[in-house]
């Protein structure tokens, strides 16, 4: 069978579900309809042959007959009730079976298929860095072996990323709370950042400014506790995305300060912003508001995603403000110390 007339799992599910509570709802309501035709026809019958217990009048038969009626009435409603909910949870398992299984092969894919990229991934990695030392290669080969270069790092990115989110999907992703100064880290990422923001003409600044001076705390220092590797990694993202989305001659400022209980990270840029519609899907898993743009970049769209949790995960969060031209600002916020 093609991949195009394959019966789609989730309406094969849909119509199965559908059926299953229409079927359910007739019986019910048939049989509900014919006993309380039942019992109303008795009632009827026995007030016309005048079949009164003890002398009683026919007020006090039809108030009793009533009161009897209504607790048939709340009986026949509490098992129809019950009926639902057992037989649609028993049925809604048993359909969405073969959905849950698809997920979950889907996601071991992922996970196997990310980990058996990194090997020979990091051998092309080594081959082309080993060719690019070599004093006799041709200079016209260079820029060639450069470019695949770049490229394999790229793609180890993206490798990284979706090992990472299969194993916050698995629940086996840990985040460490350690002592970790956000100045330091802001300083030593603008640093690593110089040379792309110098090819894109972006004059990239660390603002000592917005450090915290407690008494105590190295002069300039911002201590957190927090994971340094997940850290790293989110602020390079949202520095990167910041350099690559503005115009020549621009700045993107990078500054970390304490706020009460939390310490924030902080990045602005003077770029063409983010439209609202964008900006709605931005934390989504592999969203990608301009894909062209974002393919030629080599970006996963799993970026923004994996920092937010792992933020969050330190007590933490990331906000994103931004308009159409007013550029965009980036908060990374972080708490102080460790949960207790």
């Amino acid at each position: 069978m093609s991949e195009s007339t394959r019966p789609d799992v989730f309406a094969r599910a849909r119509m199965r579900l559908a059926l299953l509570f229409v079927t359910l709802v007739i019986v019910l309501v048939v049989v509900s309809s014919v006993f309380m035709y039942l019992t109303v026809r008795s009632d009827i019958q026995g007030a016309a042959r005048g079949s009164f217990k003890g002398g009683e009048t026919e007020q006090e038969y039809v108030s009793r007959r009533l009161g009897s009626l209504r607790w048939q009435l709340v009986a026949v409603d509490a098992v129809i009730v019950v009926l639902l909910g057992v037989g649609g949870l028993l049925y809604a398992r048993s359909t969405l079976r073969p959905i849950r299984e698809s997920v979950a092969a889907q996601k071991r894919f992922v996970a196997d298929a990310s980990h058996d990229l990194r090997t020979p991934l990091a051998i092309m990695k080594a081959d082309f860095e080993v060719a690019l030392r070599d004093p006799g290669l041709a200079e016209e080969a260079r820029p060639v072996l450069a470019s695949g270069l770049e490229e394999v790092d790229r793609m180890s990115g993206m490798v990284g990323d979706l090992l990472t989110l299969s194993r916050i999907d698995a629940h086996t992703e840990q985040v460490a709370r350690r002592p970790l100064d956000l100045a330091a880290l802001a300083r030593q990422t603008v640093q690593a950042l110089g040379g792309l923001a110098a090819a894109s003409e972006v004059r990239l600044a660390y603002e000592a400014g917005g450090e915290d001076r407690e008494a105590g705390v190295g002069g300039g220092e911002v201590i957190v506790a927090g994971d340094e590797g997940h850290l790293r990694r989110a602020l390079a993202n949202v520095v990167r995305n910041a350099v690559e989305h503005s115009p020549p001659g621009s700045s993107v400022a990078v500054a970390a300060r304490s706020s009460g209980q939390t310490a924030e990270l902080i990045v602005t840029d003077h770029g063409e912003g983010i439209p609202p519609e964008v900006l709605a899907h931005v934390f989504d898993r592999f969203y990608r508001g301009d894909p062209a743009r974002s393919q030629a970049r080599g970006g996963s769209g799993l970026g923004l995603a994996i920092a937010r949790w792992a933020l969050r995960e330190m007590g933490g969060d990331l906000s994103i403000e931004s308009a159409p031209g007013s550029g965009t600002r980036v908060t990374l916020t972080v708490a102080r110390r460790p949960a207790v």
